[in-house]
């Protein structure tokens, strides 16, 4: 009999904590995800930069890292397409401060593959928060109202980042 009551207070506290760590995790978890553009931030290599400036252009918003191989992939087929399109589509990159990369790492990469479109050094997670970045690289485009069209998670080739570009261009 002793042993039958303290089986079930066990259990009852086991459904309490289980409980409790159910409403925590449910309480954690944010589905909103920001579908406009409206933010400032410090560009990596100095100065400001300020999306409201850019309403009525179309936007791709590429995040990425140095350390990541489809990062580095992807972006000569960025800088290609921003130096073909950039008066009528704005390109900016956002570097998430991973722990492995310094900042240097990836004002590197940006010389290296001669990137000309502006990039934010998201040193503190921010950006990545606020747009639900989950993988890299990840490219969101919006149209000239600075709304959400697409996320694409992943590597972007140059048929599909073509594709995308048209849809936002329209």
């Amino acid at each position: 009999m002793k042993l039958k009551k303290k089986f079930l207070r066990c259990l009852k506290v086991f459904n309490l904590k289980l409980t409790f760590l159910l409403v925590l995790f449910i309480l954690g978890c944010d589905n909103s995800e920001n579908t406009s553009i409206k933010f400032n931030a410090e560009l990596i290599q100095g100065g400001k930069f300020n999306s409201e400036e850019f309403q009525g252009t179309p936007m791709v918003i590429n995040f990425w890292y140095p350390s990541c191989p489809p990062c580095a992939k992807e972006l000569p087929t960025l800088a290609k397409f921003h130096n073909q399109n950039s008066k009528k589509i704005k390109f900016v990159g956002i570097v998430h401060n991973s722990l492995v990369d310094k900042k240097e790492d990836s004002i590197n990469l940006i010389n290296k593959f001669n990137i000309k479109y502006e990039n934010i050094y998201d040193e503190n997670g921010d950006l990545v928060k606020d747009f639900n970045v989950l993988g890299f690289p990840t490219t969101l485009f919006f149209d000239e109202d600075h709304n959400l069209l697409k996320k694409w998670t992943g590597y972007l080739d140059e048929e599909n980042l073509i594709e995308q570009l048209e849809s936002i261009k329209k």
